[in-house]
């Protein structure tokens, strides 16, 4: 492809987007929902230390998000809240689960 059509194609899918690349945005998104989806399985596995740092990382790249109808606030608002939710489980104790087995089993037995 020339480098003209290349740069006239850059332009046009630049000014549908308000100057942000419109497939840099749905990468954005794909790369947040996978964190968050990845997230959600470590703290159903009740590894909450490793589904709060996928939540903070999923919240970092969903902030980068910007587009004009806003939808990326509700995702941000989603991972925020189960982040709280995985924060709160580790700050209650909760994360005695995450323990290895030989740990907990001893614990027990006391």
């Amino acid at each position: 492809m020339p480098a003209q059509s290349r740069m006239k194609s850059w332009k046009h899918s630049m000014s549908h987007s308000n100057g942000v690349d419109p497939n840099h945005l749905r990468q954005r998104r794909a790369m947040a929902e996978n964190l968050y989806t990845l997230a959600n399985r470590h703290r159903e596995n009740h590894n909450y230390v490793v589904a709060h740092a996928l939540y903070g990382r999923a919240l970092s790249v969903a902030q980068e998000i910007h587009t004009p109808e806003n939808d990326g606030n509700v995702l941000v608002t989603r991972i925020r809240t189960d982040q709280q939710a995985v924060f709160e489980m580790l700050r209650s104790g909760e994360s005695d689960l995450e323990k290895p087995p030989l740990e907990k089993a001893q614990k027990v037995g006391q």
